[in-house]
């Protein structure tokens, strides 16, 4: 059958996938996003990825040119270039250097090593702030922001996430079309819309990093911290605003997820809940990558008591650190009831809590009326974390629920402390190889407090426990491992690209 000129065009033209589909799991009026396979995942974390097929069918007579062709009616990704031996990385994240969390903090250690392993990363963000700069370079990583679009109100929450993801694309599209990108790597979530419409889109694979449902994580802030004093119809307001704003985040994850050629996830942890949030998405399209430390920042002190002196911790206390964001999910005040049954027995104890957050105020009452010494020390400094987790005996993860990974997990051992952690969320994957005593049975606070008596003393005083757990995470979770799992994930999407070529 001839193949007219338009049919060749159509076939070879530029293509973006919209971020928002019309509702979860349907496609849009250009076919995209497609229908992932029914077939049930395999054991192996690193799954082959499927690229849709084409699905041609007989057109009418082409009004252009008058010839008869097939035409493709099923939009298809575009097929990325060659692979090179060098990548040229995007990361799309909104919130980068200094605004510094778990996702901002994984993206600049992960691309971080992959300049070291002799790639380019460029970083696409927001500017928030008019005194940071457009453009910088970090640690080998160029630093591109675009100015945040805050609309006006009534409607600005609404059109927030849609005007800045515009603005995300037209960035892309007109500084940085020409950079011939071999991955995007999409962090949540609204900057991820924008580089999904970008034409970089055409000549790129996609990969979405997952770390926990972003509309659960939404409504477990909701629950958790309405004012105890508001009832009746402000309650249900507020309510109401926020299911309406979880419901929105949900579209928008599921969307960037069907969107993108993988999905990375830091841990079985998270990738279950990629399957319990968006059962329609194939979990074999899930690969997981764990996360890491930077072993030479983390590390044991030279003179530990030392460093506990300048902190002003005595000698004979057995400190107890817990380094959390203060929201209801980290499990803060369960531990702070557990740790005041337990310094009842044990004076010696002491709790020490860094950290911010909305329940700062309610966790503070509580600590006055649970028992014990604890102390708050705010936020830490980047450069105060380590010598804090240096000098402490016993770093404490009480997590309740959407922990993906933990990354001050694996920064406390480095640093050769102990991490005791309830057997929620990741921590059982982390933990369980190096020691099954740092599981807790349970996440109440009679559980902690056993725990603290009995495992958490045991592995404080058992010698060369310290150097055993700086081994395991030198060994297990270096970020040099995280960024060759980047590369053989790029390598694999490209040569499906191929195959299906």
């Amino acid at each position: 059958m001839p193949t007219c000129s338009c049919a060749r065009w159509w076939a070879s033209r530029p293509r973006r996938p919209p971020p928002w589909p019309s509702k979860p799991g349907a496609p849009s009026e250009r076919g995209w996003p497609p229908a992932w396979p029914s077939s049930p995942p395999s054991a192996s974390p690193m799954q082959p990825l499927s690229w849709p097929s084409t699905d041609a069918r007989r057109s009418p007579t082409c009004a252009r040119c008058g010839g008869t062709h097939w035409a493709t009616l099923t939009a298809l990704p575009a097929r990325p270039r060659a692979m090179t031996e060098s990548l040229h990385v995007l990361i799309a994240i909104d919130n980068f250097h200094p605004l510094i969390g778990g996702a901002e903090h994984a993206a600049f250690e992960s691309g971080a090593a992959l300049v070291r392993r002799g790639h380019r990363v460029d970083v696409l963000t927001m500017r928030k702030r008019p005194e940071w700069p457009p453009q910088e370079e970090i640690a080998g990583l160029r630093v591109f922001r675009f100015d945040e679009r805050v609309p006006p109100r009534p409607f600005g929450r609404l059109l927030y996430e849609r005007a800045n993801a515009n603005a995300a694309r037209r960035y892309l599209d007109d500084h940085l079309s020409h950079e011939p990108y071999d991955l995007l790597l999409l962090q949540p979530i609204v900057t991820a819309y924008g580089a999904l419409r970008s034409r970089a889109r055409a000549r790129a694979v996609a990969a979405y990093c997952f770390y926990a449902p972003l509309a659960e994580e939404h409504r477990n802030a909701v629950r958790g911290l309405l004012p105890p004093g508001v009832r009746g119809w402000r309650r249900q307001a507020l309510l109401l605003s926020g299911a309406w704003t979880a419901h929105r985040r949900a579209l928008g994850q599921r969307a960037a997820i069907e969107a993108a050629d993988a999905v990375v996830c830091p841990s079985e942890y998270s990738r279950s809940l990629l399957a319990d949030a968006f059962p329609g998405v194939a979990t074999q399209h899930a690969c997981i990558i764990p996360l890491g430390v930077d072993a030479s920042r983390f590390r044991p002190a030279d003179d530990r008591q030392a460093v506990r002196a300048r902190l002003g911790w005595a000698p004979d206390e057995h400190v107890l650190l817990c380094v959390r964001r203060l929201v209801p999910r980290m499990g803060i005040g369960e531990l702070i009831r557990g740790f005041g049954l337990a310094a009842a027995r044990r004076p010696d104890l002491r709790l020490v809590i860094g950290g911010v957050g909305p329940l700062g105020p309610l966790l503070k009452d509580l600590a006055k009326t649970a028992g014990g010494h604890v102390d708050f020390v705010g936020l830490l400094p980047p450069d105060d974390l380590p010598r804090h987790l240096q000098a402490a005996d016993l770093f404490l993860l009480p997590s309740l629920t959407l922990e993906a990974f933990g990354l001050v997990t694996t920064e406390a051992l480095a640093c050769g402390t102990p991490v005791l952690a309830t057997p929620r969320c990741a921590a059982p994957e982390i933990l369980a190889p190096l020691d099954p005593r740092l599981l807790m049975s349970g996440t109440d606070p009679a559980a902690i407090a056993e725990a603290l008596l009995g495992p958490g003393l045991d592995v404080i005083h058992e010698p060369g426990f310290r150097d055993r757990c700086r081994a395991y995470a030198v060994e297990h979770f270096p970020w040099d491992r995280t960024a060759k799992g980047l590369e053989e994930l790029v390598a694999h999407l490209h040569t499906k690209a191929g195959d299906a070529g």
